[in-house]
């Protein structure tokens, strides 16, 4: 079934309907989630939080644009939401992240330690982001949006959204150059 005709149906009371949109949907939420705020346990909370948002305003959804451009602004809203109202410390979200990823990886030991150390710097690197570069770059290369989409999330122009991007991955590059050149002068 498409979105829409699942849309319909929930809304004529279908709880079946609703099982399969968020089955649909629920990793690429949870996913995004996860990416912003590297806390499984606050990733799968802040997903069920949205559908249920979703479950509650789904009788307003009007069908313009993409359903899950839709669900995923649900999304970005209840992280920023979040963000906002707690005081999160880097540091944690960047520990739990890399134990996941380490965990995750099959292969040899330095392979292993390689993807950690980048991971951790990558990490690092885009918490020094502001909170609108880094989601622009965390759903145009980790889910794939194009600048159009995410423009219509966050409910800016596409230029900004590009702007966004490409000053992200500018001060993306020098802050992992620094960080780089940091790495070689305390080991020298």
């Amino acid at each position: 079934m498409t979105d829409e005709e699942l849309i319909e149906e929930i809304q004529s009371g279908s709880k079946a309907a609703l099982e399969s949109l968020i089955r649909k949907y629920y990793y690429e939420v949870y996913n995004f989630i996860y990416r912003r705020t590297h806390q499984q346990p606050l990733a799968y909370d802040l997903t069920q939080e949205v559908f249920s948002k979703v479950f509650l305003s789904i009788s307003s959804y009007k069908g313009e644009g993409k359903f899950r451009s839709w669900v995923l602004t649900i999304a970005l809203n209840q992280i920023r939401d979040y963000m906002r109202s707690k005081q999160v410390t880097n540091k944690s979200m960047e520990n739990e992240w890399i134990e996941e990823s380490f965990e995750d990886q099959k292969g040899n030991v330095a392979y292993l330690y390689e993807k950690k150390e980048e991971s951790r710097e990558i990490i690092k690197a885009l918490g020094e982001l502001s909170d609108f570069q880094s989601e622009a770059i965390i759903l145009k290369y980790f889910h794939g949006y194009k600048y159009y989409e995410i423009a219509e999330m966050t409910k800016t122009k596409e230029t900004t959204v590009k702007s966004r991007v490409f000053q992200g991955l500018r001060k993306l590059s020098q802050i992992l150059r620094r960080h780089e050149n940091e790495g070689r002068n305390q080991s020298n």
